[in-house]
């Protein structure tokens, strides 16, 4: 059976009225989550405005509330409906079938951006299935954000250029030069987009093979892989991180930085953690995003993830004595997690060291890795200074640059270093 349709057959939810209209024939389906979002014509008009891939292209606009939303979102969302159905009808030559699906009153455990999202991938999947389409590539968007005109040519040309990779995450940078925005916004949003550089450089410089960005609004998947991660999850936040961390088990993936997308910097109650409640409570006064996990905190991990092999080689007893070379802190998270005893069953179940290291990894993971940062950070290692952290990691790639330098350079710098750019940096006052 083909995976897509039995991933179709297993979902127990798939009950929108969507799923039983006329098949488009979509190899490529964007999916937006929509919740009391007032400026979705700027998204519409963004896609509208990209070079058209030779795939069909569908858009799929998930509006979505909760059964305890306020009057105000419920009217905000039927105003959202009203107005992707007038610009449809003014745009009739568009290339992409764009839908709109309200999934109204979802219950409050579960309503939320991963919900929503799960929705519109799971009705992609069931188009394609429909349209006996062998696979094809689902696009995570957001109603907020916008994009370069290349964009969905760039997700499938990588794609038609690497057949064996299941998922793509795609180069993101927050408009910060919007002349809507407030110094405070502004700052704010330069912060929490250098935390997140800095974050997950971070990953990758201490030895994490899967150091990448998870932006809802930046990713791309085939539906193959897709289906067998099992979908997506209903988290309310963080969805984006725990999916593609999940699919990262899958195999091949890679990131697309010839296109860019643009996520709105803006404050927002959406969700209850993120970019836009960041920036709402950095702009009521919150201090959190002037500090980020300190660069030592990272160092401690660095000599672990090299004792890969080791591990491999040795027994139980003799990795036990090995980590005690290691920083206190990473000992006693160990022992806590149980991770060496974790290890020592996982060799059992690997054939040699190549497949014995690619699940290590799957074992000590970003989740681990996020768990063990915030309990090294209650005792061992304080919080730095974002500035000085982020300057300290540059140095560690080998580009220097004065301890003055704003953040919003630093930020540039971070943004060149990730597109793959040569680091140029003008010392000339």
């Amino acid at each position: 059976m083909n995976v897509l349709q039995r991933y179709v057959d297993q979902q127990t939810s798939l009950s929108f009225s969507i799923l039983d209209q006329s098949i488009k024939g979509s190899s490529m389906f964007i999916v937006i989550p929509c919740y009391n979002e007032p400026d979705i014509l700027t998204t519409l008009n963004s896609l509208a405005g990209c070079d058209p891939p030779t795939a069909t292209v569908s858009v799929l606009i998930v509006v979505n509330d909760a059964d305890d939303s306020s009057e105000e979102v419920v009217m905000q969302n039927r105003l959202t409906l009203n107005e992707i159905a007038e610009w449809k009808l003014l745009h009739p030559q568009l290339f992409y079938n764009l839908d709109s699906i309200y999934a109204r009153a979802l219950p409050s455990k579960w309503a939320g951006v991963g919900q929503a999202r799960k929705i519109g991938m799971d009705i992609a999947v069931k188009q394609m299935v429909n349209s006996n389409i062998a696979d094809g590539i689902i696009v995570a968007f957001d109603a907020d954000s916008t994009a370069t005109a290349n964009y969905l040519q760039a997700i499938e040309r990588n794609f038609l250029n690497n057949p064996n990779c299941n998922f793509f995450t795609i180069h993101f940078e927050h408009p910060i030069d919007c002349q809507a925005l407030t110094p405070a916004i502004r700052e704010g949003i330069i912060r929490y987009e250098l935390h997140m550089r800095y974050f997950r450089n971070a990953m990758a410089w201490c030895g994490y093979p899967h150091a990448i960005y998870t932006v809802g609004s930046s990713f791309a998947v085939k539906a193959s892989a897709y289906a067998r991660q099992g979908g997506m999850n209903r988290r309310k936040a963080g969805e984006d991180f725990y999916f593609l961390h999940k699919l990262v088990l899958l195999g091949e993936y890679g990131n697309i930085c010839s296109a860019t997308v643009f996520p709105a910097a803006r404050e927002s109650d959406r969700v209850p953690f993120g970019t836009g409640a960041a920036i709402k409570k950095w702009i009521q006064g919150d201090s959190g995003l002037r500090f980020t996990y300190s660069l030592e905190a990272f160092s401690s991990l660095k000599p672990f993830f090299a004792m890969v092999h080791q591990f491999w080689q040795k027994e139980i007893g003799a990795m036990y004595v090995e980590l005690e070379n290691l920083h206190p802190s990473l000992q006693l998270f160990c022992k806590n997690m149980q991770t060496l005893n974790q290890i020592a069953e996982l060799k059992k179940n690997c054939s040699n060291h190549k497949v014995f290291e690619k699940r290590f990894f799957h074992l000590v993971n970003a989740f681990w890795i996020l768990k063990y940062l915030n309990f090294v950070h209650e005792s061992d290692f304080e919080w730095g200074d974002l500035q000085a952290e982020s300057i300290k990691l540059l140095y560690l790639f080998d580009i220097e640059i004065y301890s003055s330098m704003s953040l919003e350079n630093i930020l540039m710098i971070y943004r060149k270093m990730d597109k793959g750019i040569k680091i140029v940096v003008n010392f000339a006052p």
